[in-house]
């Protein structure tokens, strides 16, 4: 019986050929499936979005067979081609109809996403079905096409978050390397300060290596001016004792001046310090705190940072009280 090659049947298709050593001709008796689904492809253009997600989709598995991984990647390529063209902002829009990729919301827009009254994000729930290694992959070539890196970024965000509900530890493991990996290629200002600091969250909870640790602080600290002090008051690690995470704060201070090429101009140096003194207010009356610590937190910023020193003076005074109640700066009696 003969089968018709369908983007629904590319898989089994494929997988058959592979199996069953319908790949060369050895006579006519021994067909050769390959040529037929190759044939096939070469009306690709014309699909459905439908059709080019629910192909890519079933021919995932092609990842383990060498011989058809090219069919794979002009699956994918003509997907991200078409999410990249012009006046795509939804599936209707997203069709095989050439005449449908012809308007745009700017005229003066060109085949970059960048460009194309985008940020766009319909088709994220379309590509939940991606395995890890295909994530991957497919997140790779959208840069190459050069997808708007926001748009990209909130996409790993939604995957991350959708597929690691319900998944074991493991799979959230590998999951969260994998997209705090390719985050790491994007334009930093793209990227949710908000998202990262629920990763970091994730990230310590399932006990992720420090190397990983590290990645996700590397992406934070540079953004350190983007956050607010309630992201900054995390709970101390276990066996700790103290209230707050200090640690992680001193080291994404480190990172927002040392740990990465950006300019630190005075306005975001002002937030930061204006953060910094609260969080000091927060942390000073923690009977735990280290002095090395406090010390740390204070001088961890140039004087000329802080438009005003009443906080800081305050957490100096909380501080002191706590080591010595009979000590205060604020109420001083000689």
């Amino acid at each position: 019986m003969e089968v018709t090659p369908s983007p629904s049947n590319m898989s089994l298709l494929c997988s058959a050929a592979h199996f069953m050593e319908l790949e060369c001709d050895d006579g006519p008796e021994t067909p050769n499936l390959k040529p037929h689904i190759e044939k096939f492809l070469e009306g690709i253009r014309f699909w459905t979005w439908s059709e080019l997600v629910e192909a890519l989709k079933q021919c995932q598995d092609l990842f383990s067979f060498k011989g058809y991984l090219a069919i794979l990647d002009r699956i994918m390529d003509h997907l991200i081609e078409r999410l990249a063209s012009p006046g795509i902002t939804s599936p209707n829009t997203c069709s095989s109809n050439r005449s449908s990729f012809q308007f745009s919301c700017d005229t003066s827009s060109n085949n970059s996403l960048r460009n194309n009254c985008s940020g766009a994000t319909w088709w994220f729930e379309h590509l939940l079905f991606l395995k890890i290694d295909l994530l991957d992959k497919v997140t790779r070539t959208m840069l190459s096409y050069d997808f708007d890196h926001g748009v990209v970024s909130r996409f790993l965000f939604y995957y991350h978050n959708s597929t690691c509900l319900g998944a074991v530890q493991d799979e959230k493991i590998e999951t969260t390397e994998v997209v705090i990996d390719l985050l790491l290629l994007l334009d930093l200002r793209s990227i949710s300060c908000k998202d990262l600091f629920n990763l970091n969250r994730m990230a310590v909870g399932l006990k992720m290596s420090t190397s990983f640790i590290d990645k996700i602080e590397s992406l934070i600290g540079p953004l350190l001016d983007q956050t607010t002090i309630d992201y900054l008051l995390l709970p101390s690690p276990r066996g700790r004792g103290q209230a707050y995470d200090v640690g992680f704060v001193l080291r994404l201070v480190h990172i927002f001046f040392f740990g990465h090429s950006s300019e630190v101009n005075s306005n975001r140096l002002k937030k930061v310090a204006k953060m910094m003194d609260l969080f000091l207010v927060e942390v000073a009356p923690d009977p735990r705190l280290k002095p090395f610590e406090f010390e740390a937190l204070i001088t961890m910023l140039p004087d000329t940072a802080r438009e005003s020193h009443d906080q800081l003076y305050l957490a100096m005074d909380m501080y002191l009280k706590r080591q010595n109640p009979e000590l205060t700066l604020l109420n001083k009696t000689g």
